[in-house]
């Protein structure tokens, strides 16, 4: 189990939005290990895991991206309400293993100022998605006495390594404040999480299953509910800038689930490199 409290990652998470105006630049520079061989879950240690993460979550990139979110909910009945989607521009600027910290930054996409005003509702919620690709940097690189690591093969498909993290305290109940209740984000992140390998040691996907429940929350729509279960996903994808050899990792998609005795709210953003969009392909033409 994963415990970062509300401060710790709020204040390692830097965003720029047009609501919060705040950026925590990360300004350490990170080395980079040549090719390691195929390892096996009996083989692989924790400096194994900071050795890949220093290669694939470092804090020189800064790649331009659109994040989509969609944001829906189910009642407890079974009824799906229509989907609500907002598009964001989102500036990848990685992880900083010597401070410990992420950065990222998250402005209006297509929508004004006025727009995203209107809306802010959606576009807090899509502050949940571009918290959760801040959080794999920050769990890599915190202080490694605070938490264990174990190894296996993955169930299903024995070309993947399971890297699990569990804190050597037990979480407490899980809360959110009103601020975080927006994000729909907890103040404690404090849960059990997994990072999927291949045998490269490339990071794949990473999970977060959160513990503490059931707790009492404040939930649009639901208002008062008891939280029964949160889950986050995030999977990676590998791009690379020009001037710069090595790859590193960025997110490629994320979703979070929040089951409630009175519904599901399911937010899920899929991230495009302006580049690869069809306003990047026409700048990049001669």
């Amino acid at each position: 189990m994963v415990y970062v409290d509300d401060h710790a990652v709020l204040k390692k998470i830097g965003f720029v939005t047009v609501l919060l105006l705040v950026n925590l630049q990360a300004v350490a520079q990170l080395t980079v290990r040549s090719e390691q061989p195929a390892k096996t879950p009996g083989e692989l240690t924790r400096d194994d895991l900071v050795t890949a993460a220093k290669k694939y979550f470092r804090d020189t990139a800064e790649l331009p991206m659109v994040q989509t979110t969609t944001f829906s909910v189910t009642s407890s009945a079974g009824r799906t309400s229509k989907p609500k989607t907002i598009s964001a521009n989102y500036v990848f600027h990685g992880y900083s293993r010597q401070l410990r910290t992420a950065n990222a930054r998250l402005t209006g996409g297509k929508e004004s100022f006025w727009d995203v005003l209107r809306g802010s509702k959606l576009f807090k919620a899509s502050m949940n998605s571009a918290a959760w690709t801040m959080i794999p940097g920050v769990l890599l690189y915190s202080d490694p006495a605070a938490y264990t690591l174990t190894f296996a093969p993955a169930v299903s498909n024995s070309e993947i390594l399971v890297a699990k993290m569990a804190s050597v305290n037990a979480c407490p109940v899980l809360s959110m404040s009103h601020q975080n209740s927006q994000w729909y984000f907890p103040d404690n992140a404090c849960g059990e999480g997994e990072f999927q390998l291949d045998k490269d040691m490339r990071f794949q996907q990473y999970a977060f299953q959160g513990r503490g429940l059931p707790a009492q929350v404040d939930l649009a729509p639901f208002g008062r509910c008891n939280l029964l279960n949160y889950h986050a996903e995030l999977e990676f994808q590998e791009v690379i800038l020009p001037r710069d050899k090595a790859p590193f990792l960025v997110p490629k998609q994320v979703a979070a689930t929040l089951e409630t005795d009175k519904g599901t709210v399911v937010i899920s953003s899929i991230y495009v490199p302006k580049a690869e969009t069809e306003a990047g392909k026409r700048l990049q033409e001669p």
